[in-house]
């Protein structure tokens, strides 16, 4: 128990700075995507960073395949994406950094103008430990499609690097914890 308490202190350290070396790059790394215009990238990027597609790969296919097996699954699958989406939005909220260019705009609302964090990158990877554990199976297709679209975020310039990085390890960390809460039994009494 306290070996792993150690790995976990070390994964969180190294998270930290692996985020404090991403906010150093981060307009280099902008104004590097920027000047590149691929038909092949876009194309990719925008698959992967379409939220319809998000939603249906997953999120509402894994809950029905998960549901087969056990409700509770399926239930945490949900509970991971929302908590990720509702920290998602508070952090939103509360640090309002501006997004690397003013490419969105949304009616009666300007929290998820808001770049940090990134929302797409946190709620794929909040349910990645689930997939991956759950359809091992395909987990490189899981880790493949999550880093398809958190790195589509700072491609189309919505984000930068920082708020990506940022999101996939909190992301991870949250669906890690309620994984972790699952298998011990204290989620769900």
């Amino acid at each position: 128990m306290k070996k792993a308490r150690i790995s976990e202190f070390r994964l969180l350290a190294l998270a930290i700075l692996i985020l404090i070396i991403s906010y150093y790059f981060d307009n280099r790394v902008s104004f590097f995507f920027k000047g590149i215009d691929s038909f092949v990238l876009k194309t990719i990027f925008s698959i992967a960073a379409n939220i319809g597609i998000i939603f249906v790969l997953v999120i509402a296919l894994p809950s029905i395949l998960l549901y087969k097996r056990s409700k509770r699954l399926a239930r945490l699958l949900w509970l991971t994406a929302f908590v990720s989406f509702i920290l998602a939005f508070i952090l939103k909220i509360i640090i309002l950094r501006q997004r690397p260019e003013n490419v969105l705009t949304f009616p009666f609302t300007h929290i998820i103008d808001y770049s940090f964090p990134s929302m797409h990158a946190m709620i794929v990877f909040s349910i990645l430990p689930l997939l991956v554990e759950a359809f091992s199976r395909y987990k490189y297709l899981w880790i493949t499609f999550a880093f398809a679209a958190a790195f589509s975020r700072i491609y189309f310039r919505f984000h930068f690097l920082s708020d990506v990085v940022f999101g996939a390890f909190a992301g991870y960390f949250i669906g890690d914890w309620l994984l972790y809460l699952h298998k011990r039994g204290k989620l769900w009494k």
